[in-house]
């Protein structure tokens, strides 16, 4: 027998992947979300067609004589087992969806506070390491990233608006207490899992599934199917896009979906059931229903963490790691144009900083005295809230040139960040032949940088991060 191949990922990375294909897999017949959704758009319709053709059917033979009698009762047989299909096909997506999003929250959701950043600095660290960025088909890699991120940071930027004193949101406001869960309240823990999380989960997954409907794709892909997808739309087609997007992804969320069934025979709790799962579908749908039309302001809650990921994971052919860190600078400009909710804006730029999640820091480290030393090393950003916004809580992946596995966590400080360009120029003055020399060591992973090809500005760590050893990054020593 032939010894069993040995995954090339840690088990936490497993896990991401896995919930990323329980989403959105690379391949179609895998089972789920995103398939189910295409499912709904493309068959369901003709499963309804046949039950409105048994109805009719129905209609015109009853009363009739025992030949009738007999047809009428098979006609009913078939429409009991059509409908029961066309139910349990609805039931089986709804559950697909709350187990992708409970297994979601046992990525990213710790007993406590600081415990939850750090889960979640994870999970979204994980999966920006999970791409190489600008290579190959990138832009359908990044696509099917996208939801998963989106709905981390939601969750995150939500624990904010919980902390402010005054809510003004009807729905939202029920939950203020729910920070009570990092202290251990257990009522809370299950109050906001099942109230709050796991609609917002719902909202930022399915906030564009009506691109998966058969009028989106066409425009998407062409009649033909030989478009590229994601091309810049023209204008006409855009809004087309748009428009299509907005009524399908409501119409999946309230047909494709709908509510969970109750199991038991107690009414009271059947009531109290059915009472909170139409609430909490109902928050869903007007959060995704304001992402797109902006009255309420609710849906920024989801709209701000796609605006985000739009830029840290973008399908534009013009995508580069480089301009990672404008994400941060396009919430900023949007909350000063006040096109964005200044404090949303604000509560979201604390939790993100400047750096995303898993990109790649190249920064001068200092010697014992705290003076700077003439070479330059790497690091990953791996903390949520920095206190400042341009000096990420980074773990340190090289040593005198060297990549290590256990490196200790440390701020870089502005004045030592290579993405600066002030920063870079320090390092002209020690001399091309040294530069060249630092530059043979640590090679493998830079991107030539605009002032001088020895001097990166940032490094791709996806390479390192392929290696077992090397994606314990938030592990603690």
């Amino acid at each position: 027998m032939s010894k069993k191949t040995e995954n090339p990922d840690s088990i936490y990375t497993q896990q991401v992947k896995q919930l990323i294909d329980l989403v959105y897999p690379q391949e179609a017949g895998l089972g789920s979300v995103y398939e189910d959704a295409r499912h709904f758009f493309t068959l369901t319709p003709e499963l309804e067609s046949h039950i409105t053709e048994l109805k009719d059917k129905l209609v015109e033979i009853e009363g009739g004589g025992k030949r009738k009698q007999a047809h009428e009762e098979q006609l009913r047989k078939k429409l009991k087992v059509a409908e029961k299909k066309l139910e349990d096909e609805r039931l089986a997506r709804l559950d697909r969806l709350d187990s992708v999003a409970l297994k979601l929250l046992t990525l990213c959701e710790g007993d406590t506070w600081q415990e939850t950043q750090h889960l979640s600095a994870k999970f979204l660290g994980t999966v920006m390491l999970l791409t190489r960025g600008p290579q190959g088909n990138f832009a359908r890699h990044h696509q099917r990233l996208k939801p998963l991120y989106k709905a981390v940071l939601c969750l995150r930027l939500t624990d904010k608006v919980l902390a402010h004193e005054k809510i003004t949101h009807p729905y939202l406001s029920r939950y203020q207490g729910a920070l009570e869960r990092f202290e251990g309240s257990r009522k809370w823990q299950d109050t906001w899992r099942e109230e709050l999380a796991l609609p917002l989960i719902k909202a930022c997954v399915l906030q564009d599934i009506g691109l998966q409907s058969s009028e989106a794709i066409a425009i998407l892909r062409g009649d033909e199917g030989d478009k590229d997808e994601f091309r810049v739309l023209e204008g006409d087609d855009r809004k087309q896009l748009l428009k299509i997007n907005y009524y399908q992804s409501l119409r999946y969320i309230k047909e494709g979906l709908g509510l969970p069934a109750y199991i038991g025979n107690d009414k009271e709790e059947r009531d109290r059931f059915n009472a909170m799962h139409e609430a909490a579908s109902a928050f869903t749908m007007n959060t995704v229903k304001d992402a797109f039309v902006g009255k309420s302001g609710i849906g920024e809650i989801i709209k701000i963490p796609q605006i985000y990921v739009s830029i840290v994971l973008s399908t534009k052919p013009d995508y580069t790691r480089k301009e990672l860190p404008k994400g941060y600078m396009l919430i900023e400009q949007l909350a000063k144009k006040e096109a964005l909710n200044p404090r949303l804006a604000g509560d979201f730029i604390k939790i993100v900083g400047y750096f995303p999640q898993g990109f790649g820091v190249t920064f001068i480290p200092k010697n014992e005295r705290g003076i700077e030393r003439d070479q330059y090393e790497c690091a990953i950003v791996t903390g949520l809230n920095p206190k400042n916004p341009a000096e990420p809580m980074c773990r340190v992946v090289s040593r005198n040139l060297t990549y290590i596995s256990a490196g200790q966590d440390d701020v870089i400080e502005r004045s030592c960040n290579l993405y600066f360009p002030a920063n870079r120029k320090k390092l002209m003055r020690i001399g091309r032949e040294r530069l060249t020399e630092i530059m043979d060591k640590l090679s493998a992973n830079f991107t030539p940088d605009a002032i001088d090809d020895l001097v990166p500005s940032y490094w791709e760590p996806f390479d390192y991060f392929l290696f077992k050893k090397h994606q314990n990054l938030w592990n603690r020593y």
